[in-house]
């Protein structure tokens, strides 16, 4: 499969990634990915069930399309002076595509399906194992290449400057085929990961981080390689947080007027990539573009929905809650039900809150309309360091390895 998309283009090839090169390392294991196929998982595993345990429901760790779980979230900037990406399926016809689909479906490459709390995931790949990082539920570790890639990169620049780093926990990413993964709204078209921090002290999935625990160095190298070295589009880290690594950056010597761009904690920028949003003091939620594997669904999806190999994406109507509404009334209003807006929001009650914007799905009369194309925006370079910058401070060497 891995030669077919090299041939093709798709990303997770040498070459293929906007701005950066692939590395041999990251290459071995994505093939390894690729042809591993078992332990893939199921939802209602031990795993899963932890995990799900772990979200608190009222504060779910996903961003929304139009502002995120808290109305006062918001996506960084809107794509603008990028390059529009391409999808090596552009120059195929439609007929050839179908054959593909018909014949060989893993010819096309991963595709990103719609947006990501409401969308799926086409020729997924699931994370692979490795001694950087430990997969807290390998069945709901499936992505693009893209994001696979894009995540052992930045990870493998934390191991270039600290060699004998400890592992990571991986959490969720998106279920094999994409589509709802409880107890999320977003993870829903491989594209989303959470992750934990780099902690002094061996640690557990979910610990919380703070001034005593947080590595530092690790943690701010591993951010920093994000924004830097992948198509991030988002970072959702905790005020708490945040400072303390915006406090280490400056130490070391990183701009500031770099740094209030890329953090909200002590700047005005209007659409930082590194935002707060509530229950991300244990783990970061990061969102990559891919241009690829969504230009690529752009051009499938009317041929994919065809042949039923996806589901048509639902249709949502975007509603910011008023006081006294409920789901009954918005139900109504909206010609839906109140199961399909639990559904549709992961709520286990029919409790709703003022102010937060809810998603409500509406009949269609047909296929939704396809995924919109992706304008990938240009990486947020800082400028080089200070030369006299003081040294960080250490705090402390992290345990040995997890799950060693």
């Amino acid at each position: 499969m891995v030669s077919v998309l090299c041939a093709l283009g798709i990303a997770g090839c040498a070459g293929s990634a906007p701005e950066a090169a692939r590395s041999k390392d990251s290459l071995q294991r994505v093939v390894a990915a690729v042809s591993a196929e078992q332990g893939a998982g199921a939802p209602g595993t031990a795993e899963h069930a932890a995990l799900a345990a772990a979200h608190d429901h009222d504060h779910d760790d996903d961003v929304e399309e139009d502002g995120g779980e808290d109305d006062d979230v918001e996506l960084p900037a809107e794509p603008g002076a990028g390059a529009p990406a391409r999808s090596p399926l552009a120059a195929m016809t439609e007929a050839q595509i179908e054959e593909l689909l018909a014949k060989d479906p893993a010819a096309l490459g991963p595709m990103s399906v719609g947006a990501t709390n409401a969308g799926a995931l086409f020729n997924g790949v699931r994370m692979p194992e490795s001694d950087r990082w430990e997969l807290v539920d390998p069945g709901h570790a499936w992505g693009t290449l893209e994001t696979i890639d894009a995540l052992d990169r930045a990870i493998a620049e934390v191991h270039r400057q600290f060699p004998g780093s400890p592992r990571l926990y991986i959490g969720h990413i998106s279920a094999r085929d994409g589509g709802r993964l409880s107890p999320h709204k977003s993870h829903q078209a491989g594209r989303d990961v959470d992750i934990s921090y780099f902690l002094d002290a061996r640690h557990r999935w979910y610990q919380r981080a703070t001034a005593a625990n947080l590595d530092r160095e690790r943690t701010w190298a591993f951010v920093r390689a994000l924004i830097t070295e992948t198509d991030v589009e988002l970072i959702l880290i905790d005020t708490s947080v945040q400072k303390l690594l915006k406090e280490h950056a400056l130490k070391i010597g990183e701009d500031r007027g770099w740094l209030d761009d890329v953090f909200q904690y002590g700047s005005r920028s209007r659409r930082p990539l590194i935002r707060h949003a509530r229950g991300h003091a244990n783990h970061i939620h990061i969102r990559f573009y891919n241009p690829i594997a969504q230009e690529s669904a752009v051009r499938a999806y009317p041929l994919l929905v065809k042949r039923g190999a996806i589901k048509p994406r639902a249709h949502y109507v975007r509603h910011t809650a008023k006081k006294g509404q409920t789901l009954g009334s918005l139900a109504r209003q909206y010609g839906t039900t109140v199961e399909a807006i639990k559904r549709a929001n992961g709520l286990r009650s029919t409790a709703i809150q003022a102010k937060r914007v809810y998603n409500i799905p509406r009949p269609s009369g047909g296929p939704a309309a396809p995924p919109a194309h992706v304008t990938v925006p240009p990486r947020r370079v800082p400028p080089p360091r200070a030369a006299n910058a003081s040294p960080p401070a250490r705090h402390g060497e992290p345990g040995p390895a997890l799950g060693g």
